[in-house]
């Protein structure tokens, strides 16, 4: 049965797209013997996965062909130099925060939100309440643990379905510390404040991307429980203990409890370290901030591109084939879009609670794409940073953060 999940409008002419769910069947292949080009990140493994989706693909549709252009590093940079050139990429792979800086470029399209599992999925390829991606896969964020650790004080491993509150994580954690320098024992890894804040019910800004909201008691008391947690009496490394040092092989020697900031691109090291200790559990809270890539098709294609350019979207996107391949034992690039992808996503570590991953992915929140993003958080980590206690600084985030709140809110109205 065919479902309509993307319309892409052309600004040369009227072109009506419809994406079906189905592999092949029903596909418009009416593009014959085009070209495309698709531009992506990742490291080599990532790579392969999107290579082995391309070759799925044109084996379905022969009478189109991508040609793959890898970005592996400074992507948006590059990716804007193409655009500005003239010579964007017909399709290319975009996240949700970085979605608004780049929407002039692409066409608008219409997703339904029925195609996908979790209205978050959607909803993240929206800038100012119109759609201008198709989703592709899902970055959610679990917490990792290592249960020799609890084992050993007496506590039990957190629940695999239920997220601690921040409270029960933070007297958990502080629980599990032990010991001194340089064999001390850390209840957690050092807490990231962009995700703590996101954990403790806060955001960067409001749900309309309009306003800085660093103000809020909510993100001055996220700023407070980082620092209070890398404190020397706290239950995290300080940051002169953990500058260079890797936080999951801490984890993985019991250096540290739990692993809060813990990604799908992580999965393979787990499995590779073969130890039933080692467990997945739900991030503490509100969740960490979910990022959500999506395929943006170019204003500039041609009509004859755009229909090519559709045809591999829906591939991507919406056919089982494509969508299982996303994470193996050995790679991930994250979370399936597709509910009926799942399976093979939680098979791939059949011994991990994979399924974390993919709570999250209501758990979480939908951070909105602001323009000026990157120039914002840039600027506010450098100030923190520099005045107060996440970094080298000493004065009080509740000083700190209302004036960086001003500066952040001035970037936005000047756009």
């Amino acid at each position: 049965m065919k479902k309509n999940i993307l319309v892409v409008a052309a600004a040369a002419a009227a072109v009506v797209l419809g994406l079906t769910s189905c592999s092949g069947a029903g596909s418009d292949t009416s593009a014959s013997g085009v070209t495309i080009t698709f531009a992506h990140w990742g490291n080599n493994q990532e790579a392969a996965t999107l290579k082995s989706m391309i070759a799925g693909f044109e084996k379905s549709h022969p009478e189109i062909t991508v040609q793959e252009n890898w970005i592996q590093s400074d992507y948006e940079q590059k990716l804007q130099t193409t655009i500005a050139g003239g010579k964007q990429p017909t399709v290319s792979q975009i996240s949700n925060t970085s979605l608004a800086s780049f929407a002039a470029a692409y066409q608008p399209v219409e997703v339904d939100p029925s195609a996908y599992y979790s209205k978050n999925i959607s909803s993240s390829m929206q800038v100012d309440g119109k759609y201008y991606a198709v989703p592709f896969v899902v970055k959610t964020k679990v917490m990792a643990v290592n249960g020799k650790v609890f084992d050993a004080a007496g506590i039990p491993v957190p629940s695999a379905d239920e997220p601690m509150t921040t409270a029960e994580f933070a007297q958990t954690a502080q629980k599990l510390t032990s010991g001194e320098a340089p064999n001390k024992i850390y209840g957690s890894a050092r807490l990231w404040y962009g995700g703590w804040l996101n954990v403790e019910g806060g955001s960067l800004y409001d749900a309309s991307g309009k306003k800085c909201t660093l103000d809020t008691d909510v993100a001055i008391k996220a700023a407070d429980d980082v620092i209070a947690a890398q404190a020397p009496t706290g239950f995290a490394p300080t940051n002169l203990e953990a500058e260079g040092q890797d936080m999951f092989d801490w984890l993985s020697i019991g250096r540290v409890a739990m692993q809060p900031d813990f990604g799908p691109w992580d999965i393979a090291k787990v499995v590779a370290l073969n130890d039933p200790s080692i467990k997945l559990v739900p991030v503490p809270g509100k969740g960490e901030p979910m990022e959500i890539n999506g395929l943006g098709i170019a204003k500039s294609a041609t009509p004859e591109e755009a229909k090519a350019a559709k045809t591999f979207a829906e591939y991507l996107s919406t056919d089982q084939a494509a969508q299982d391949l996303l994470t193996t034992a050995k790679s991930s690039l994250g979370v399936p879009v597709i509910e009926k992808s799942l399976d093979a996503f939680r098979s791939a570590a059949p011994d991990l609670n994979l399924q974390a991953f993919v709570t999250a992915v209501d758990q979480s929140t939908i951070v909105p794409s602001v323009k000026k993003d990157t120039q914002i958080q840039n600027d506010f980590n450098n100030e923190v940073n520099s005045r107060t206690a996440l970094g080298a600084g000493k004065e009080a985030p509740s000083k700190v953060f209302p004036e960086a709140n001003k500066a952040c809110q001035a970037v936005i109205d000047g756009e």
